[in-house]
Order: C-alpha cells, then sequence, then structure tokens
C-alpha cells in the first residue's frame, strides 16, 4: 500500500538521485570522499556533505566533481548521460545566454518566468547576468518551466528540445508517412 503522503502520477525531480550517482562514481573511481574533493579543489568534507544528502550542490561544483571523476556533468546531476569532452571553459558559462534567449523565446517576462519556475524575478535577472550560479534543483525548475532539456540549459549538451517520453503502444499502427 502507498502511504497517503506520496504524490502519485508526477515524477521525481531529476536531480534527488544526485547523492547516489556521485557515490556510486567515485566509489567506481576507487576514490575516498576526502580525496575527491581535493581533486576537485573543494574542501575535504565537501564530498561527503554532498553524497550524504544534506546539500544541493551548485552547477559549478557538479561540473568540478564530474571533470575530476570523469563523467559527463550531466550523468552526476540529472542521470542523463551526454557525451562530454573536458573543456577550458566551464561549461555552466553559457546558462546566462541560453536561459536569456530562451525565456525571450517563450516570451515571458522575468517575473513571468520566475512564478511558473517557482523561484522569483530577481533569481531569474541574477542567473540572466551571471551573478549567481544556481543549484542543480533551481536549474531544473527553470527548465522545466521554459520546457527545455536540462541538460542543454545547464551545461549547454544535447538539444534544447525535450526528449518524447510517450511511449508507442506495440499494437498500434505505425505513423503515416508524409
Amino acid at each position: 500500500m502507498i502511504p497517503g503522503s506520496v504524490v502519485r502520477g508526477r515524477q521525481n525531480p531529476l536531480h534527488l538521485g544526485f547523492a547516489k550517482r556521485l557515490a556510486r562514481a567515485r566509489k567506481s573511481a576507487n576514490l575516498s570522499g576526502a580525496a575527491l574533493s581535493l581533486a576537485s579543489g573543494m574542501a575535504h568534507n565537501t564530498c561527503g556533505d554532498l553524497e550524504s544528502g544534506e546539500r544541493v550542490p551548485h552547477l559549478d561544483t557538479v561540473e568540478k566533481l564530474a571533470q575530476a571523476l570523469g563523467v559527463s556533468p550531466c550523468l552526476l546531476a540529472y542521470g542523463i548521460d551526454f557525451p562530454c569532452e573536458p573543456t577550458l571553459h566551464p561549461l555552466h558559462a553559457g546558462l546566462p545566454a541560453r536561459l536569456l534567449e530562451y525565456r525571450q523565446k517563450r516570451q515571458l517576462s522575468r517575473r513571468q518566468l520566475g512564478a511558473l519556475s517557482a523561484t522569483s524575478d530577481n533569481f531569474v535577472q541574477m542567473t540572466e547576468t551571471g551573478r549567481t550560479v544556481p543549484s542543480i534543483a533551481k536549474v531544473e525548475q527553470l527548465a522545466k518551466a521554459l520546457h527545455v532539456s536540462v541538460c542543454w540549459l545547464a551545461f549547454g549538451l544535447g538539444s534544447p528540445d525535450l526528449p518524447d517520453t510517450r511511449r508507442r503502444r506495440a499494437d498500434s499502427p505505425p505513423a503515416p508517412t508524409p
């Protein structure tokens, strides 16, 4: 029986599996939490805090950890594996431009996007101007409100278009060709 507090019919946010994905990647790299933290250029307890789920990381932190582990930052943050080559410039640095482009493309004001994403117009402005690096949770909220791929918005990986998640029934006829 499902407890009454469980919301049915709504997908959990993708970032919720971050702690487990980080622990799994760290273990497969044969690194301790302190060693990974230091290899990423962070305080020695950062990895432990993130693996315990006490903190939701910001995009720059995820990118540093992913680079030290040799995995895609999108795989670590959201569980979506996009091939990713190491770069000289941080991938998340393009977020402000991508966010502004798609907010304008969707003809939304900052206030409207803030309301749709359950953030604020001030948060949207600070993200678009690069004055803040958002957490993976906040980026997921923005991507959902804009109807774009979270990996594309966060790191510029893949296409901005959302994948078609609807499954075709096995007994349905093929779609007609134009």
